[in-house]
């Protein structure tokens, strides 16, 4: 019971995250990316008047408009029933009273984990930007992720001093070693929107996170809480 009372919660939690933020990108991240993809468009049509035509086919990329919106919906909702998985995982094994504001406070460290955290070294980038490799980029992202986790469960599960200055050092580690960057940042999208574009998807970014948080915490009090089971137990 507790088990299916629990993938409702995830469920609900990331349904709701998942469409409100795909609202919440419409209005202010999609259009950048739109404007930025112009100066991709214009960088790349000299190189294809200079070279010879190919018969490579293009990759598939879904249609602006309805088509776009429909597919990072998809997308969105399925990152969200991941992260309420998560978050519903820490409840469980907590095993204390979560309320709304409990999922507010677990989401607030989510967002550090997985967006805050990494976004000091490797902020949100838009098309067309230069970028160190793939897979330096993912190595730095997933340890710095680990870590800030691990640090943040220090600091908070734990009482004593000396933990939490370890998770303090262990939050603090890979911004010591550094993140990886291109050798010659060359780019024909203007910093200003550059700027615009990590900000709003920084914001965009937390506001998922607190829905995330605050509906999975509301939903596991009714759904999951001991008083909850209780009351289902009695009916």
């Amino acid at each position: 019971m507790m088990i299916s009372r629990s993938l409702l919660v995830v469920l609900f939690a990331g349904l709701i995250g998942g469409l409100l933020v795909t609202g919440a990108q419409e209005l202010r991240v999609t259009p950048l990316i739109l404007h930025a993809e112009t100066y991709e468009v214009e960088e790349a049509a000299p190189a294809q008047q200079d070279s010879a035509p190919t018969h490579e086919e293009e990759s598939w990329a879904p249609g602006d408009g309805m088509e776009r919106t429909l597919y990072t919906g998809m997308s969105n909702i399925v990152t969200g029933v991941a992260f309420a998985l998560l978050l519903v995982a820490v409840y469980l094994l907590r095993g204390k009273p979560v309320n709304f504001n409990t999922g507010l406070l677990w989401s607030a460290a989510g967002f550090v984990v997985f967006t805050g955290a990494p976004a000091l070294g490797l902020p949100p980038e838009l098309p067309g930007m230069t970028a160190a490799g793939l897979a330096s980029r993912q190595a730095w992202w997933i340890g710095t992720v680990i870590a800030t986790a691990v640090g943040i469960g220090l600091f908070v599960e734990t009482k004593t001093l000396l933990p939490r200055l370890l998770g303090v050092v262990v939050i603090a580690l890979p911004h010591l070693i550094g993140t990886p960057h291109p050798h010659v940042l060359e780019s024909n999208v203007p910093a200003e929107l550059s700027a615009q574009f990590a900000v709003a998807s920084l914001f965009t970014s937390a506001f998922f996170w607190m829905v995330l948080g605050a509906a999975s915490g509301y939903f596991f009090q009714k759904l999951v809480s001991p008083d909850s089971q209780l009351e289902a137990a009695s009916a």
